[in-house]
C-alpha cells in the first residue's frame, strides 16, 4: 500500500489531469474520456493512468489510447506548470474496464430479479 504522501499526490494528479482534459485540451475526440485512477510508483518515476470512455467499443478504446499517448507532452507540461512534482513521471495510459464490467453485472442482476418476480 502506498504511503499517505503518494496517495495524496495521486489524488491531486487525478484532479489536475481531469481538469486539463476537460478545459484545456483542444482535441474534441477526447471529450468522452475521463481519468478514473492514477497509480504512481513509490519512487515517483512511473505512473499508470487509467481512463474510461463513454463509448467503449474496442476500436474506440484503442483510438483513445493512441490519442492520449500523442497528448502525453501536453499532460507532462500541465504537471510541470502546476509545480506538483519535481520530476515528471513516465506515464502510461490504460483502459479501465471496471465500469463496463459493472454494467454487465448490473444487467445480469436485473435479469435475475425479473425472473424471480415472474416466478413469485
Amino acid at each position: 500500500m502506498p504511503s499517505i504522501r503518494i496517495q495524496r499526490l495521486q489524488k491531486e494528479l487525478l484532479k489536475l489531469l481531469n481538469t486539463s482534459l476537460k478545459l484545456r485540451i483542444r482535441d474534441k475526440r477526447l471529450s468522452m474520456v475521463t481519468f478514473t485512477e492514477i497509480a504512481v510508483t513509490t519512487d515517483m518515476m512511473y505512473a499508470k493512468i487509467y481512463f474510461s470512455c463513454l463509448n467503449d467499443d474496442e476500436i474506440k478504446v484503442e483510438e483513445m489510447t493512441g490519442l492520449l499517448t500523442k497528448s502525453l507532452g501536453f499532460f507532462k507540461k500541465e504537471i510541470a506548470n502546476s509545480h506538483l512534482m519535481r520530476t515528471i513521471p513516465d506515464m502510461k495510459f490504460l483502459y479501465d474496464s471496471s465500469e463496463k464490467y459493472s454494467r454487465k453485472l448490473e444487467k445480469i442482476f436485473e435479469k435475475i430479479h425479473n425472473e424471480e418476480k415472474g416466478v413469485n
